[in-house]
């Protein structure tokens, strides 16, 4: 299993009040699937992320979705879950803030979906349940990176992340845009902020030992130039 894997199960089981449940599924809807006059499908390869949408969905707005099991067609060859809503569509986009009165898909979340620190850190959650991912810092370089098609989503999400002080960036990619951020102690942070505990600890754990690890091959290297230089 994924480090990624590992949180995104982790947060899907953080019992939200309502406004922060409408928060996450605004930034999971707002960045996954696709939407018409009487469906929206999401998709995700993560069983535990498809529940928990699903659990949302169905206690907010008593609807109760579809899910079907797909083959993936690249060559991961993982599971896919489609999560299919074909009840209440036209007031669910309204209420997440993803189209206006009118149909029109809104640029940016409405003022009450962001309206508390609280609704800012479950939004996050959300679009990381839907776009995000975190190298395993056991196996990898830090770096934490969300896949978003559209650039004003990405911006607001780099703004959002960049309220907790996160210094995240964006960069353009072939198909879409990524946000990104790749110190250490920012990519720790944001696991506070979307409140995964666990994934904290195994994180911290290994940063730790790798900073402690990394200072001691310094200073062996600097004893062993010096050596060097009293032997010249």
């Amino acid at each position: 299993m994924s480090f990624t894997t590992t949180i995104k199960e982790e947060i899907s089981r953080i019992d939200n009040t309502r406004s922060e449940s409408i928060s996450e599924l605004s930034g999971f809807l707002r960045n996954n699937g696709s939407c018409t006059d009487t469906t929206i499908d999401l998709l995700t390869e993560n069983a535990t992320v498809a529940k928990r949408i699903y659990k949302l969905i169905k206690d907010i707005y008593d609807v109760t979705c579809e899910i079907e099991n797909r083959k993936s067609v690249n060559f991961s060859k993982n599971n896919l879950y489609l999560i299919m809503i074909n009840d209440k569509v036209d007031f669910i986009l309204k209420d997440l803030s993803v189209i206006d009165d009118y149909g029109n898909i809104l640029e940016e979340p409405s003022n009450y979906i962001l309206g508390s620190e609280e609704e800012i850190r479950a939004y996050l959650r959300g679009a990381f349940l839907s776009k995000g991912s975190i190298n395993d810092p056991k196996t990898a370089r830090y770096h934490l990176e969300f896949l978003i098609e559209e650039k004003k989503e990405a911006n607001i999400i780099s703004k959002l992340l960049n309220e907790f002080d996160l210094n995240s960036k964006v960069l353009s990619r072939e198909k879409g845009y990524m946000v990104y951020i790749k110190e250490a102690e920012k990519i720790g942070d944001f696991l506070r902020i979307i409140q995964a505990s666990q994934a904290v600890l195994y994180y911290e754990d290994i940063r730790i030992y790798r900073d402690h690890k990394n200072m001691t091959n310094r200073l062996n290297n600097m004893e062993q130039a010096n050596m060097d230089k009293v032997v010249e």
